[in-house]
């Protein structure tokens, strides 16, 4: 059978509609793959595995040392427990007013006392006079007489004053404080120029120290600390504990003004045997603290510790690490970041 032309130009079209057809399907169905490849996630190449039952971060020494990450080796030492109390950084303008007040009343006394010496040798003079076949009148000698006793009873009354306010420092401040009132000392100048601070500790009632120590661990609400010397007990407790208390002094820190509450810790009882982790060497995740302890060259695991015992600048820890230690002391938090970053898919 003949095909006409018609119908043979009809086949031919219909042929290459069919091309066409094929060749866009295959087309988009390689786009589609492409696509696909360009949207499955990036894995990025993981420095964590599982060792022991420890995850453990690896790194290259040249990793290392772009990181900045620094080790180095816990210490065995001794360290006394500790009993927690709180303390408030006192007030000191009562002590201020007292000085001068005590400054004012000293100068009484000594012009009372310098106004008796005067007054008691004029007496003396005319009573010589008086007894002299009474070269000067009764009149000049009684009067005489009088300011010598009126001056007595002045260089008395600011004597007593005087004593007064110190018994009020000592009643308030104790002995000890009292002292630095009326001995011009360094101490309460410090104080009143704010190089130092005085600080009020106070036991829990029914909790007793004795001695107490002459050391103790300052913590201000910032989390800061520093080191406190012991002055004396205080005459007073505080009103918001009523338990034993002690004053003493530290250097002055902006988060230790007039009014702030601060915690103690006073070393008491043994001493136990630990490390110190100094404070760079912390990360805190899910509020509790880590460090990473070096488990040979380039391998780091993540050990959780206490931070119940806070030392100058670290913490005091008794589980967890031991002397003999390499920690990370810089870098910890770069270690963490890639330790979780293990567990994220990039671009998912």
């Amino acid at each position: 059978m003949k095909l006409n032309k018609k119908s043979l130009l009809v086949i031919i079209v219909l042929i290459g509609i069919g091309v066409l057809l094929i060749w866009a399907f295959l087309g988009g169905r390689k786009e589609l793959i492409i696509e696909k490849e360009i949207d499955q996630p990036i894995k990025a190449p993981s420095r964590v595995s599982i060792q022991d039952g420890e995850i453990v971060v690896t790194l290259r020494r040249t990793e290392e040392l772009k990181s900045g990450i620094a080790v180095a080796p816990l210490q065995l030492v001794l360290h006394k427990e500790e009993f927690k109390a709180y303390g408030i950084v006192m007030e000191i303008q009562e002590l201020i007013d007292l000085h001068n007040s005590y400054v004012a009343a000293k100068a009484q006394v000594e012009k009372a006392r310098a106004s008796l010496v005067a007054s008691q040798r004029e007496y003396e003079r005319l009573q010589l006079l008086h007894e002299n076949n009474r070269n000067i009148s009764d009149k000049t000698f009684q009067a005489a007489e009088a300011a010598w006793r009126s001056n007595g009873a002045d260089a008395h009354a600011t004597q007593e004053a005087l004593h007064n306010i110190e018994a009020t420092a000592r009643q308030r401040w104790g002995t000890v404080i009292a002292g630095w009132l009326v001995e011009k000392s360094p101490v309460f100048d410090r104080l009143r120029q704010q190089q130092d601070v005085l600080i009020q500790i106070t036991l829990p009632q029914d909790t007793y120290l004795n001695p107490a120590p002459q050391i103790a661990l300052i913590q201000t609400t910032r989390g800061n600390f520093s080191s406190a010397k012991f002055v004396s007990l205080s005459p007073r407790p505080d009103p918001r504990v009523q338990g034993m208390s002690f004053f003493y002094i530290t250097s002055f820190q902006p988060d230790l003004l007039p009014g702030m509450n601060i915690i103690a810790y006073l070393p008491v009882g043994s001493r136990n045997q630990g490390v110190v982790v100094p404070d760079p060497a912390v990360v805190w995740w899910q509020g509790k603290a880590w460090v990473y302890v070096q488990k040979g060259a380039g391998r780091f695991v993540r050990r959780e510790i206490s931070t119940e015992t806070p030392v100058k600048d670290g913490w005091f820890v008794l589980k967890g690490i031991k002397a003999g230690d390499w920690i990370v002391v810089k870098g910890s938090q770069l270690l963490m970041s890639e330790e979780f970053r293990s567990q994220i898919q990039v671009g998912d």
